[in-house]
């Protein structure tokens, strides 16, 4: 799972990638929860409950706690004892109601935000 958790906070964070400059990239994730489907169907669930802190529920159900913050237009995540992982930048902050494909090399995971904390 800690691998898939390093993959599921970068693509949280590179996902929307397109239209103007946002002064906080993370303000729509705060009291809501980001959900990734990997190219395997594997779900993991990330809610972002303030400004500092992240529950990770992987798709064996687990949850693990961590950070965020946000460092000019990158969201940089560390979960359990992995080390911190910044993003690419983003020049549109994610909102509840959001949602899209990340191509990656180990395949497509598809992402979504929704209100509240969704597990």
């Amino acid at each position: 799972m800690k691998k898939f958790v390093l993959a599921a906070a970068f693509a949280v964070s590179t996902f929307a990638l397109a239209g103007a400059a946002s002064a906080n990239v993370g303000a729509g994730l705060v009291g809501n929860t980001v959900t990734l489907t990997g190219p395997d169907g594997a779900v993991t669930k990330i809610y972002y409950p303030d400004e500092s802190s992240i529950v990770v529920k992987g798709a064996d159900g687990s949850e693990s706690q961590g950070t965020w913050r946000v460092s000019d237009n990158t969201i940089c995540t560390t979960v359990g004892e992995q080390p911190e992982n910044c993003t690419a930048p983003i020049e549109e902050a994610p909102a509840v109601g959001s949602s899209g494909v990340i191509e990656g090399e180990q395949g497509n995971v598809e992402w979504s935000v929704s209100e509240g904390k969704a597990f």
